[in-house]
């Protein structure tokens, strides 16, 4: 009976860990531009991240930090690929006052099925940054930016962060545990 006892209390105290483990996401990663000097970039590549657009610049945003700023005319969105996937996606977009801006974001699959979109109406007086936010699994790219105007409109865009999809080997190591787990209580009721 005491073995079945401490078979008992060793997978409730093992359990938690393992089923914990069950619902595991990589850490996120935010990518805030800091690293960039002012002025013209063709392209940007920081985490597994590569941001491209027809003319962008690194610029100080409302916030008083470095952020991209697309530039053409008529304005171009900003696309992000993400080369890890991801699970879920968010950006700080905004703008100093001067115009409404329709902000949107949206998230694409690697068959370029959209897979969600969201967007906020910032008034002419508004000056700062304001974070748009997707989650959804399988997630290869993002485009993200402002309509608005006859041409379109420019907004500000910092603080990309992602969530990438967990490595097979976070998979791996879940199931080496739940196996040695089971292996456990096994060997230990054959002994009793």
């Amino acid at each position: 009976m005491k073995k079945n006892t401490a078979l008992i209390y060793s997978i409730a105290l093992l359990a938690p860990f393992a089923f914990a483990t069950s619902s595991v996401h990589a850490a996120p990663i935010t990518i805030n531009f800091d690293a960039l000097s002012l002025g013209g970039v063709s392209s940007y590549t920081e985490s597994g991240v590569t941001f491209t657009a027809p003319d962008f610049s690194t610029v100080l945003s409302p916030n008083g930090t470095f952020a991209l700023l697309e530039e053409s005319d008529p304005k171009n969105f900003l696309r992000a690929d993400i080369s890890v996937g991801a699970v879920s996606v968010s950006v700080d977009l905004g703008d100093f006052d001067g115009d409404s801006d329709l902000l949107f974001l949206d998230v694409y699959d690697s068959s370029n099925t959209l897979l969600g979109h969201t967007e906020l109406f910032i008034e002419t007086t508004f000056t700062g940054m304001k974070t748009l936010s997707l989650s959804t699994p399988g997630i290869s790219y993002a485009i993200f930016g402002a309509t608005g105007g006859a041409n379109g409109s420019s907004v500000y865009a910092d603080n990309f962060t992602i969530t990438a999809i967990p490595e097979p080997e976070t998979y791996a190591m879940l199931l080496a545990g739940l196996g040695l787990l089971g292996f456990t209580a096994r060997r230990r009721k054959q002994n009793v």
